[in-house]
């Protein structure tokens, strides 16, 4: 690390550049010339311990950088400080020129083969055709670090608005209780309550895009502005496997060929009673449907319909499973980052145990559910990293 931020003028001309430009992390040093004795150039160390080089220069123009280690290693013998006379002695390494106003990302690249050939670490910054300063390799990288970290934190935002349930205008049939957690900032889960205004047909969807981070994070993206577009429009009689339909095309018009997305897919009709469901390629869909005396049947639903953006749900006829809505009736979908879940010695969550956690919440209120959700993910991986996102969509009719 070289910490070479300082203005012996006093003054910050870093302020005058964006936080993304390389003078926005430049420190200013006077350059002294190539003639200049080593003590004096030791003194002005010793009198800057925030210092790491300075730059020097020849008939006013820079010829290269001395970093302080160099400086002190080979001036640590008398003999060398004695015959080398000027400061062009000590410098061995290749002079890269950077812009201040340039933009850091834009130079990382050349930075860092300069350095792997080169071992060099610093560089000089010109603004309007003169020198401006001096800018290290660490400083380029500890920026780019904090640009994307803030990047990340847009998107994550974004991201966690478009998740964000809508009001409906009356009250629903159902509850809906959702839980998920992120692997990174941004992840390829994404969970949909949605409404249409006439407050009877509701569409709840659990999608889960291929790929990982920020590349599939904006394949969500596009799932969300379907759904964001869906409001202008009526569906008519196109509820359920039109919908799904319309859905695939406009994630194959908008992403690239491999991507596709997996989705479980809830159409509930109040006015009509029933709730259609489909699983495109997504993981198993647990049904908890009331039957006689009060006994529950449970039923799996596996894939029945190819995964979203393929562009081959249109030659499907059917594909789904239609429900009548009653009291008590419990739809659950999730992602299959529950089932890889893994403990820190590498066992898998795995579908089993994934079937007796629903089991074990069913009938139980919204607070204890969830509660039980999240201890039962932080028990088994506690100190593991997530391999995959988790999402669960808890749905039950009142």
């Amino acid at each position: 690390m070289l910490d070479i931020n300082i203005n012996l003028e006093g003054k910050n001309l870093q302020e005058e550049f964006a936080y993304r430009q390389i003078g926005s992390i430049t420190a200013q040093i006077e350059p002294v010339d190539v003639s200049t004795s080593l003590d004096f150039v030791l003194e002005f160390f010793r009198n800057n311990p925030a210092a790491g080089a300075i730059p020097v220069e020849r008939n006013g123009a820079l010829m290269g950088i001395l970093e302080r280690q160099q400086v002190e290693k080979m001036t640590e013998s008398a003999w060398t400080r004695f015959w080398q006379k000027d400061l062009d002695a000590y410098i061995k390494n290749p002079l890269l020129s950077l812009r201040a106003d340039d933009y850091i990302e834009k130079n990382i690249e050349r930075v860092m083969e300069l350095n792997d050939r080169s071992g060099v670490r610093l560089f000089a910054v010109y603004y309007r055709r003169s020198f401006f300063g001096i800018v290290g390799i660490h400083e380029m990288l500890t920026r780019i670090s904090e640009i994307r970290g803030r990047d990340m934190e847009k998107a994550r935002m974004v991201q966690q608005h478009m998740l964000k349930s809508e009001p409906c205008a009356r009250e629903r049939s159902y509850a809906l209780y959702t839980w998920n957690r992120m692997a990174n900032e941004v992840g390829g889960d994404f969970f949909k309550d949605f409404s249409y205004s006439d407050g009877k047909r509701h569409i709840i969807g659990c999608f889960d895009v291929s790929g990982k981070n920020v590349a599939a994070s904006l394949s969500t993206m596009a799932v969300g502005s379907f759904f964001t577009a869906l409001k202008s429009f009526d569906p008519g009689t196109k509820f359920g496997l039109e919908i799904t339909r319309m859905i695939d095309k406009y994630i194959q018009d908008l992403t690239p060929t491999e991507t596709f997305i997996t989705a479980g897919l809830c159409y509930v009709d109040e006015e009509e009673g029933s709730v259609f469901i489909q699983n495109c390629g997504h993981t198993p869909i647990y049904l908890f449907i009331p039957g006689e005396d009060k006994k529950i049947v449970g039923k799996t639903m596996n894939p029945n319909l190819p995964p979203l953006g393929m562009g081959i749900l249109e030659s499907e006829s059917s594909g789904g499973y239609r429900l009548p809505i009653t009291k008590g009736l419990r739809i659950v979908m999730y992602t299959d980052g529950l089932t890889d879940m893994q403990t820190p010695d590498g066992i898998r969550f795995d579908d089993d145990r994934t079937r007796k956690l629903f089991v074990s919440t069913h009938g139980k209120p919204e607070s204890e559910t969830m509660s039980v959700y999240a201890t039962e993910i932080d028990n088994w991986v506690t100190e593991a990293m997530l391999p995959d996102d988790i999402t669960i969509m808890d749905l039950r009719f009142r």
